[in-house]
C-alpha cells in the first residue's frame, strides 16, 4: 500500500485541475554559468526548456504549486520545519546576495494566501505536522524555473517547503503522501494548477554537515554559522554564496566524480513507468550513496508524482553537466492524462 492518506473524494476532479506538471533541476548553473558547458549540450538544453515553456504556455495555468526547498534563505538548523506552506500573497526573490549570479533583481513575487491556507488545513487534518510561513524567499529554488519556463508571466506561486538538508529528513514515502494530501486540495478548488518539483538530481555540493565539519576549512565554518543562524549571519557575511559558488566551480574544474549518471538515469526511469514503489524503498542512506546529499532534493519530484497519483512521467531532456557539477534533467507528465 502506497499512501496512508485517505482517498481523494471524486478524485477525477483533480485531474481536470491539472493542466501541466513538470520536474526540474534548478542547479545554480543555470543562472550566470550558461556559457561554461559546450554549445551542443547547452543548445539541447535550451531547446529542451523552449518546448517546456511552450506547453506551460498553452496549459494557461491559474497558479503554479511549487515543491521546494529553502537552502537556508528562510528556515535554518534551529528553526527547520519538515515541511512548510507558505500563506501569502506576496514573495520576494532573489535575496540580495544573489542577484548577480541569478542575473535576476529583486522584486516582489505573486502567491495565494487563500490557497496555501487550505493546503495548511488539510495536510493537518491529514495527519502532517505542517508549518505555516508567510512572505516566502525565492531564490533558485523558484526563480530558475521561472527564468526558464514562465519568465514574461506573473503566475501566482504556491509554494511547498521539504527538509532536503538537516537531517533527520523526511521519507520519500512521507513525501509521497504529502502529495497525495495536496491532491485533494486541488480536487475542491476551482484553480488550473500547474505543479512545480524543483531540485536534483545527482550533486554533490560542499555542503555543511554540521557533525563532520573540518575545523581547519574557513568557508565551511562560514556557512555553517548561515546554516544555524539564518538571514542574520547571511547578512553579516554578504560573500559567503559568491564564495561558496566559486569552490563549486574549482570542484567542477577537478577530477572528482560529481554526477552518478547511471542514479540519475534509474531515477528517472522510474518515473517514466510509474514505478513508484521503487523509489519509494530507497532510504537516506542509499540516496547519499548514489545521489549525494544534493540527490535528496528528489523528495520534490517525489512528492509532485503523489499529487499524480504516481502517473508515469516523460524525460524531455537528461544532461550530465561537469560544468555545473549535477546532473539536469526534465520530466514533464502532459499528455499522460488522466491524473
Amino acid at each position: 500500500m502506497i499512501s496512508h492518506c485517505k482517498p481523494v473524494a471524486n478524485d477525477s476532479e483533480a485531474s481536470g485541475k491539472i493542466v501541466a506538471a513538470v520536474s526540474m533541476t534548478h542547479t545554480p548553473g543555470l543562472g550566470d554559468r550558461l556559457d561554461a558547458p559546450p554549445a551542443d549540450q547547452m543548445a539541447r538544453l535550451h531547446r529542451a526548456f523552449g518546448q517546456v515553456r511552450q506547453e506551460l504556455d498553452a496549459a494557461a495555468p491559474d497558479i503554479v504549486v511549487a515543491f521546494v526547498n529553502d537552502h537556508f534563505d528562510m528556515y535554518w538548523l534551529n528553526n527547520m520545519p519538515t515541511f512548510s506552506v507558505s500563506v501569502s500573497d506576496v514573495h520576494y526573490g532573489p535575496s540580495p546576495d544573489a542577484q548577480d549570479w541569478l542575473q535576476m533583481t529583486r522584486r516582489p513575487h505573486p502567491g495565494d494566501a487563500g490557497y496555501g491556507k487550505r493546503i495548511l488545513e488539510q495536510c493537518i487534518a491529514d495527519g502532517f505536522d505542517m508549518m505555516r510561513s508567510g512572505p516566502a524567499e525565492f531564490n533558485h529554488n523558484v526563480l530558475i524555473p521561472k527564468k526558464f519556463l514562465w519568465p514574461d508571466r506573473d503566475i501566482p506561486v504556491v509554494p511547498v517547503f521539504i527538509n532536503c538538508f538537516a537531517p533527520p529528513l523526511p521519507t520519500w514515502r512521507r513525501s509521497y503522501e504529502l502529495g497525495r494530501c495536496i491532491r485533494k486540495v486541488i480536487a475542491e478548488r476551482p484553480e488550473r494548477v500547474a505543479l512545480l518539483a524543483s531540485g536534483g538530481i545527482s550533486h554533490w555540493p560542499p555542503f555543511v554537515d554540521e557533525d563532520r565539519i573540518p575545523a581547519d576549512d574557513e568557508l565551511l565554518q562560514r556557512q555553517l554559522r548561515t546554516q544555524r543562524e539564518g538571514p542574520v549571519a547571511r547578512a553579516a557575511d554578504p560573500h559567503l554564496r559568491r564564495d561558496f559558488h566559486a569552490r563549486e566551480a574549482r570542484m567542477s574544474a577537478g577530477d572528482q566524480q560529481l554526477i552518478n549518471v547511471e542514479w540519475d538515469r534509474e531515477v528517472m526511469a522510474a518515473l517514466e513507468r510509474g514505478d513508484i514503489e521503487h523509489l519509494l524503498r530507497q532510504d537516506y542512506h542509499a540516496v547519499e550513496r548514489a545521489g549525494g546529499n544534493g540527490g535528496h532534493e528528489m523528495a520534490m519530484w517525489i512528492a509532485l508524482a503523489g499529487v499524480l497519483d504516481g502517473a508515469p512521467g516523460r524525460t524531455v531532456v537528461y544532461e550530465p553537466v561537469k560544468e555545473w557539477m549535477g546532473g539536469v534533467g526534465i520530466l514533464t507528465y502532459g499528455g499522460r492524462q488522466p491524473y
